[in-house]
């Protein structure tokens, strides 16, 4: 009789082994896939999630338990849309790491230009977003360290007498620029003699180009680059415009949430994260900024 129940209970241990295996099984697949799983997140980077993340932060970044990203796709240095309807870019990058850290999902918010990327904002449809220079966009936001430093000229056709910046500044200049990006407010308070026409989105601003309505475009070296076999004979300027300092914007009165970005981004410079985002978008004209300390005890 006493064989018979160690017999019956080594068979019940057989028979359970299976299932208990698999709790630990499970328990490693989840570790292994950790927040976000948006399929747009395809960076495996070696920054993973911070166990440390203040309830504010949290609050202040994902208050829905999710972080919602805007994102002008207008600007390539933020993120192209691909055919299939997803975004690609160093902001979906860093977002998608910046989720992972904070341990929620992502969701991106895709607006071809500034204007309909800050009425989102206003709209309440992301509470970080991806498009301005500190320096240049709206005092309604609240803006992180930048992120990357980006080369503006001019992209100018066939045969244009336009060589060098200084001669774009002339009478009877006409120069295309997307409405409210950091071009267009950079030229607004510097240009003495030129023309600036104004268009919703970049891919109008180059269309008015390839179809003679201007006489050059200005905007990102990034964004040029691409457009440049469309314009045959065409040239982008050597010089530059200015450097716009691109930075990722939250609402006023989140001093938590902005530092633990501040905090995030220097990280980012460091572990050479940004400059991995820059190259799997296949940017050009495009730096990290200087890193910067973010307090005395960093």
């Amino acid at each position: 009789m006493k064989e018979r129940w160690i017999f019956e209970g080594l068979r019940i241990v057989v028979l359970a082994l299976p299932a208990l295996l698999a709790v630990p099984r499970a328990a490693a697949q989840a570790d292994a896939q950790p927040l976000p799983q948006n399929p747009q997140c395809t960076l495996q980077s070696f920054l993973h999630r911070d166990d440390n993340v203040d309830d504010a932060v949290l609050q202040q970044l994902a208050p829905s338990g999710v972080l919602q990203v805007g994102v002008n796709y207008g600007n390539p240095n933020n993120a192209s849309l691909d055919s299939s309807g997803r975004l690609h870019g160093v902001a979906i990058d860093l977002a998608c790491i910046l989720a992972r850290r904070l341990g929620v999902e992502v969701e991106f918010i895709g607006y071809p230009g500034i204007a309909k990327f800050n009425q989102g904002f206003a709209n309440g449809e992301w509470t970080i977003g991806f498009a301005h220079d500190p320096s240049l966009g709206p005092t309604t936001f609240a803006y992180a360290h930048p992120h990357i430093a980006v080369e503006n000229t001019y992209l100018v056709p066939a045969g244009s007498p336009i060589h060098t910046v200084a001669d774009a500044d002339q009478p009877g200049i006409s120069i295309s620029v997307a409405r409210g990006n950091s071009p267009d407010i950079f030229l607004t308070a510097h240009l003495q003699n030129a023309t600036l026409v104004r268009f919703d989105t970049v891919p109008e601003a180059l269309a008015a180009l390839k179809a003679g309505q201007v006489d050059a475009f200005a905007g990102s070296r990034s964004a040029e680059a691409a457009f440049l076999p469309q314009l045959p004979g065409g040239s982008i300027l050597s010089d530059d415009i200015f450097i716009a300092f691109v930075a990722q914007v939250m609402s006023l009165g989140a001093p938590d949430a902005l530092e633990y970005v501040d905090k995030f981004v220097e990280r980012g410079k460091k572990s050479f994260l940004i400059q991995l985002a820059i190259c799997r978008a296949g940017l050009v004209g495009v730096q990290v900024p200087a890193p910067v300390r973010v307090r005395d005890d960093d």
